[in-house]
This record gives C-alpha cells, sequence and structure tokens, in this order.
C-alpha cells in the first residue's frame, strides 16, 4: 500500500455501517474494455491545467503559509467557503493531522482537493470517460508544479463496496480520542444525505447552529478506550465559532460549515451513482447490450435517479444555519428559472434543499453521460413528477413539489425540456 494511497483513505473512507445507501452495488468491471481505467490517459480539468502550467500560459506562486493551495482552488474555481475541516488521524500524515491541525477539504461540484499543513495537496476531480481520476502535488516551491496522477494500489479501497465498487468516494463520521485517533470500538458510520444528523461528523469540526439535534462533531472521547456509558456530546452543539474549543492553527477560512458538510455528503454518493452510470454505459455498448430490457446501465439509472430525488433523505426536526458565505455562493450559481427558483435553492428547516432534485443535473459529471443515458434519465424523472410512475420512490412526491419541478426542470435544461416535449402530457413512452 503506498503512501499515496494512505492519504486518499484520509480523505474519503468508512467503515460500511448504518446508511440506506450503503448497500454493496454489483461489480462494473472498470479495469477492462472499454473503460481500462488504470491504463487510459485520463482527459480532466487537470490535465488541462497541466499542460497550461508547463507552456507557461499558468504561473503559480508559492505562498510559505499554504503553498500552492490558493491558486490551485481559483484555477479550479473552488470557492474558499467551501472549507471543512476533520481532525481525525487516518491518513499517513496522521502526525500532522489533530484537533489543532486538522484536515482541510474543499470542494465544487466536479472537483475536491484536500490540504494538510506542511503535507501534500491531494486532489480528485471528475472525468468524462474515467469518472473519478485522483492526483497529488508536492507542497515544495517548482518552476513548474507537477500534478500527478495514482492509480496503483488506490483502488484496493477506492473501488470497493464502501465506494460503491467503483473508484469513488465516501465520508465516514467516527469516535475519536483526545488526540484525534479513531476509536473503532466506540462506532462508526457512512454517512450521506440518508444519514441522520445525530451520526455525522465525528471526527469533524462543525461551525453552524441546529437547535437541539445533536451531531458527532467538535468532540472527542475522555480516551482511547470504549466508553461504558452511552456517549453524549454535550460541548460540541450549535457552535458558531471554534474559539471555545482550543486554538487551531491558520487556514484560509475560519469556518467548518454545517451547510457545506450537508451539501458534501449529498454531493459524494451522486457522483458515485453518477459514475457507475457511466461505466454500465460504457461496459454494455462494448458488449452490445443496450437494447436489452434488463441492461446494466438501466438498472444503474434507476438508483441514480433515486439518489437525485433525495430517496430517504434524513428529515431536519430542526432549522439549520451555517456560519460562512457558502450558503450564498453556492445557491447564487443557478441556474434559474423565470421565476428566479433554481435547485441550488436552500431549504434548511425541513430538507436540505428547497426543491427535491438534486442540483448534480447540472453538473459536468452528469453532462458527460452518453446522450440516450441522459434521456432515459429525464423520462424516469418525467415519470415521477407527472405522477404516472410511483413505483421508483418509497414515498409519494408531494403536489406542490411535483408542480415547482415540472416547471423548474424544463426551464433550466434546454436538453430535459426537449425530451419531455417529446413524451408529451403521458409519461408512458419509457424508451431508451
Amino acid at each position: 500500500m503506498n503512501v499515496f494511497h494512505q492519504n486518499l483513505i484520509a480523505l474519503f473512507t468508512v467503515i460500511l455501517l448504518q446508511s440506506p445507501f450503503a448497500e454493496a452495488a454489483p461489480p462494473l468491471n472498470f479495469e477492462a474494455a472499454p473503460v481500462n481505467y488504470s491504463d487510459a490517459t485520463p482527459q480532466n480539468v487537470i490535465t488541462q491545467l497541466q499542460r497550461a502550467l508547463d507552456t507557461g500560459e499558468k504561473k503559480w506562486e508559492y505562498a510559505d503559509d499554504f503553498g500552492y493551495l490558493l491558486p490551485l482552488l481559483k484555477d479550479l474555481k473552488i470557492s474558499i467557503s467551501s472549507q471543512m475541516l476533520p481532525f481525525s488521524k487516518t491518513s499517513l500524515q496522521r502526525h500532522l493531522i489533530g484537533p489543532d491541525r486538522p484536515r482541510a477539504l474543499y470542494f465544487n461540484d466536479d472537483a475536491y482537493v484536500g490540504y494538510v499543513q506542511d503535507g501534500m495537496l491531494e486532489l480528485m476531480v471528475t472525468d468524462e470517460k474515467l469518472g473519478m481520476v485522483f492526483y497529488t502535488l508536492k507542497q515544495t516551491p517548482a518552476k513548474k508544479p507537477q500534478l500527478q496522477r495514482q492509480v496503483a494500489s488506490c483502488m484496493t479501497c477506492h473501488a470497493s463496496t464502501r465506494t460503491k465498487n467503483i473508484p469513488g468516494l465516501l465520508v465516514r463520521s467516527m469516535f475519536v480520542d483526545p488526540v484525534g485517533l479513531p476509536v473503532i470500538s466506540a462506532g462508526s458510520f457512512r454517512t450521506d444525505h440518508s444519514s441522520p444528523l445525530s451520526e455525522r461528523w465525528g471526527g469533524w469540526y462543525v461551525t453552524g447552529t441546529h437547535g437541539k439535534t445533536t451531531h458527532m462533531g467538535n468532540f472527542h472521547l475522555a480516551s482511547s478506550k470504549r466508553p461504558k456509558k452511552p456517549i453524549e456530546n454535550k460541548t460540541g452543539l450549535n457552535l458558531k465559532n471554534l474559539s471555545s474549543l482550543k486554538e487551531i492553527a491558520h487556514y484560509p477560512s475560519p469556518h467548518s460549515d454545517l451547510v457545506a458538510l450537508m451539501v458534501f455528503e449529498h454531493q459524494i454518493d451522486a457522483h458515485n451513482f453518477i459514475i457507475r452510470t457511466n461505466y454500465a454505459w460504457q461496459i454494455d455498448v462494448h458488449n452490445g447490450d443496450t437494447e436489452q430490457e434488463d441492461a446494466v446501465w438501466k438498472q444503474e439509472v434507476e438508483q441514480l435517479v433515486k439518489y437525485l430525488l433525495f430517496e430517504k433523505e434524513a428529515k431536519l426536526e430542526f432549522p439549520i444555519q451555517g456560519t460562512s458565505s457558502f450558503a450564498t455562493e453556492f445557491a447564487k450559481q443557478g441556474p434559474f428559472d423565470s421565476q428566479g427558483r433554481s435547485l441550488r435553492q436552500f431549504d434548511l428547516e425541513r430538507r436540505l434543499f428547497q426543491f427535491p432534485c438534486s442540483y448534480m443535473i447540472y453538473s459536468k459529471a452528469f453532462r458527460s453521460l452518453a446522450e440516450p443515458v441522459r434521456t432515459y434519465v429525464y423520462q424516469r424523472l418525467k415519470g415521477v413528477i407527472s405522477g404516472d410512475d410511483e413505483s421508483l420512490l418509497s414515498q409519494k412526491m408531494s403536489e406542490s413539489d411535483r408542480q415547482n419541478l415540472a416547471e423548474i426542470l424544463p426551464a433550466t435544461i434546454p436538453e430535459l425540456k426537449q425530451v419531455w416535449e417529446r413524451m408529451g402530457s403521458s409519461a408512458s413512452a419509457l424508451v431508451p
């Protein structure tokens, strides 16, 4: 197991527990033709960025405090407000990480960056063919910084049942001791948008308010031993800043925003389902199986659509609010319909978003799906939203949600509008 493999485990690894979306997904042979994951040449935002650095089109200044972090975030169009601060010691860089020096994570719709003080930068970005591709960047001054792709044994953990059997991502929540070491015997959770808040953010800092709802963030056990009494987080709740805990080292932002954390948890598995669907289509095309009634890609679309519609989303018992500008910046991205509505608008009182269809349908990863796959997703969405298909979701969508989505989706996705218009008023024409 190489150094990079250990480091990536630190970003997104979890013991597979307690999540309705954590069941094992069928394996997809992404190492064989046509995907050829390990041997294929990536084509993505990082390969484009590296070419610009190599030719001198872009030049990064190395900073004494954050190295190349800030120019990297700028060129990837990742906002500093997305900063989240996990402090558990779960990486080969664990000697650099702890409650006083947490790791920092940043993200947008299609890229993730991990920053460890005095360590290297870790990156995950979406790729049109390969799904999620992993890179590192050494934090040492260089005339032309080199973003290095990493594969090798990374797939041992990053293509397991814990990542839905593809090179993917996951988030964990765990109890830790006073120096940040995981106490696995005390419990650990894989988290996504279906997870109750009470199981989230163990080993993470959290800034934001959430009423009487409890969570596992901003908290550590008294020792490395498994507690005999029920575990209660009494001091780490509703923190608007981290000053009440202890002084932590300098970061680009003082926040580990609650809303950013919740968006991040939703987005992780949205990416995993999109990637699985992408692989399944490529494999079925290669095998000549795309027209089969039980084609694998159609089965993957079913799971993707459920997730995009926030199937089994955990309901909020009390309103939540973050502390950074993340929510405002995120909601402004749109796109918007003529009434100013967007899938990025937050609710934060009953649920995460105001309208129950994921903004990830706007993402580069989703747009990279083949046209027949996108069409089939739009058709399945039409069936649910029109009320003609009540078999996909475990709970019936409310009339107001259906009406809002029926207006917002075609107004903000021209391609979807065309598909829906061809289908007419009925959702019966569900053909790929």
